[in-house]
Parts: structure tokens; sequence; C-alpha cells
């Protein structure tokens, strides 16, 4: 019997020396790098596979999420060795707030409207939404700013047995000065209404009327998931939140997608502060396991194949997510959206 145990104690001792070995040589001896990232890009950083291919390279990347124009106002960038805002511009703002030793352009994903099937079909019968010739829904932005310009509400809509709410017909934002996607939003907005001073007061009125702001792009999408209807029928969201979604099985019952037209590409951009973080954005960019992942999480890479078939298998009322877009704008320029972004903010926060 003492023998036994002493066999015993050996190989319990034996096997915590081997873990504690193990985890010396491995997880130890990772180098730990830390970035803000726009939330949308939250579920890629939490995924442990895209975990394990950064550690393949002898990296433990720890992120935060915030809003991507908040990143060059509020968010102490002194902390990170990297910022992974949601476009170009807002790329800009950050590289301004804290000198950049170098950016990464490694994938892209549409603005989007997530909606549910009954609604897309009722604002069809408005005219404001439509199929594509490929199948998927297309929101007609003139249109739709021709409601929410006279106040129209759910309940004046006819035939609206799907959402006949006493509220305004307007997409639910984040804060255009805290998030990219309301800032992009708010751009292709004011060029519709033709910009001057009485556009510039419409758009701001798009934001006042939702009432209260959220300040990142995953918390209203995060509602849509968990609420339905019952939060609020259109959500401007990426496309990447919902396919990533749609992949997980988490989409509302009936959710689709309505692609803004016209639209603009939202290049997310890795602004690297250091050699650390230089080394996370040519990862990203380069590593094909880690594009390859990208794509898994919706976001559009180089490989266009690659983007299709994530997109394939994705839920939308019917019809394939389209694989090209058509009615894009050029992204506007950086000191464009920040002077316009600073009226808006001044507007909006007194």
């Amino acid at each position: 019997m003492k023998r036994l145990w002493i066999i015993v104690t050996t190989v319990v001792v034996l096997a915590a020396l081997g873990a504690g070995i193990g985890w010396y040589l491995g997880v130890d001896r990772l180098e730990t790098v830390r970035g803000v990232v726009g939330s949308e890009k939250a579920p890629f950083f939490a995924d442990q596979r895209v975990k394990d291919a950064f550690a393949s390279h002898g990296l433990r990347v720890e992120t935060d999420s915030r809003g991507s124009r908040e990143m060059a106002t509020t968010v102490p960038l002194d902390r990170y060795d990297f910022a992974f805002p949601g476009s170009a511009q807002a790329a800009q703002r950050v590289a301004q707030a804290r000198a950049a030793t170098g950016r990464f352009t490694p994938f892209w994903s549409p603005l989007a409207v997530a909606t549910f099937t009954p609604v897309a079909d009722l604002l069809a019968a408005e005219g404001v939404a439509r199929r594509a010739p490929e199948g998927h829904w297309v929101l007609d932005l003139g249109k739709y700013l021709d409601l929410a310009k006279r106040d129209v509400r759910w309940d004046q809509l006819k035939g609206n047995v799907a959402y006949p709410a006493r509220r305004d017909v307007l997409v639910t934002t984040t804060h255009p000065g805290d998030s990219n996607s309301a800032g992009v939003y708010a751009w292709l907005a004011l060029q519709q209404l033709g910009g001057g001073a009485n556009a510039l007061d419409e758009v701001v009125k798009l934001f006042t009327d939702q009432g209260g702001l959220e300040r990142s792009t995953e918390d209203p999408f995060e509602k849509y998931l968990a609420q339905g209807l019952n939060y609020t029928p259109l959500v401007l969201v990426y496309e990447a939140q919902y396919v990533d979604a749609g992949r997980a099985g988490t989409l509302p019952a009936n959710a689709t997608l309505l692609y803004l037209s016209p639209t603009t590409p939202s290049a997310h951009t890795v602004v690297a502060f250091d050699g650390a973080g230089d080394e996370v954005g040519r990862l990203i960019a380069n590593d094909p396991e880690l594009l390859r992942l990208a794509a898994e999480h919706g976001f559009r890479t180089a490989d266009e194949a690659a983007t299709a078939s994530v997109l394939a298998q994705v839920p939308a009322g019917g019809a394939a997510l389209p694989t090209k877009l058509a009615d894009i704008v050029p992204a506007p320029a950086p000191e464009v959206v920040d002077s316009l972004l600073t009226t808006l903010d001044q507007r909006l926060r007194p």
C-alpha cells in the first residue's frame, strides 16, 4: 500500500512538473502585445484559432474594444502597441494623436443595415428598399432620407403589420463623434442631401431624433441579436458583424441585411505605434491563416473566393449576400470627415 502511494505521488508530481515546464516554454515565453480595436473586430481577436495563429509567431495579442473615432479622443493610446479602427479616415486621426511606425489595411467591410424580412418587404412597398438583380436587399439612401425628413412614423406606413409602432422611421446608429460607422453614415447622408447648412441640419436630426446614442457599433448590434424587433427594426452595422453572427447561428428570426445605396468601403486599418504593433499589423495583412480566419469572421480580404465561400453560408432573407457591390462612391478624405464630425460633435454634445 505504501509503495502504491509513493508511485501515485511520484506520478502526480511529475505531471505537475511537466505542466509547469510546458507552460514556461509555451505561454510564458510569448511576447504580449496590446491593442485597442473597433468593437466589430472583438470576435476575431477572441477566436482561439486567431490566438493560436499569433502564438505560432511568438505573440500573445490582448485587445480592448472602443469606438473607432473614440480612439483618437479619449483613449490613452500610450498604453497600446497598436490601434485598429474601422476606416482609413479614423486611422489618420489616430496617427495624429500618436505617432505611428506603420499602417496596414488587411481587410474591409461595407456598412449595411441589419433588419428583418417583413420590415424589408414593408420598405419595398414604400419604394425605399428593393431587391438587387442578384437577389440581395438594397436600401435607397435618398428615399429613406426623404421619409426621415418628413418625420414619417412606422404606424403610418400602409399595411404595416410587421412593426406598427408609433416611432419615426429611423436607422439606429452609434454616436458619430465616437464611432466610425456613424461618421461614415453621416457623410453619406450629407452628400445625398446635397451638402450645405440645410442638409447639415437634416443630418443632425437623424441622430437627435434617435435619443440616446451608443458609443460602439457592437452595442446596438448585440441588442438587435438579443431583442430583435423589440429593440428596433433598423440597425447600422458592418456587414462583417452580420456575417459573423450568421455563421455562429445567433441571428434573430427573419433576419436580413440591407446594403446602403450609395455606400463607401470602410478599410479597417492597423495603426502601429512600435515594433510589436508593426509585427501584428504585418501578420494580419500577410499571414494566410489569419487572413482565412478574417474572412470566416465576415471581413472582405483580397481573396475574393474565400469571401464568396463565407457569404454563401449566411442566411439573409432568402438570397445570397453579394460578392461584389454596386453603387460604391470613393471614401472621403480624412480632413473632410474631420470637419463634418467636429461640427456634429458640437451640435450633438453642446
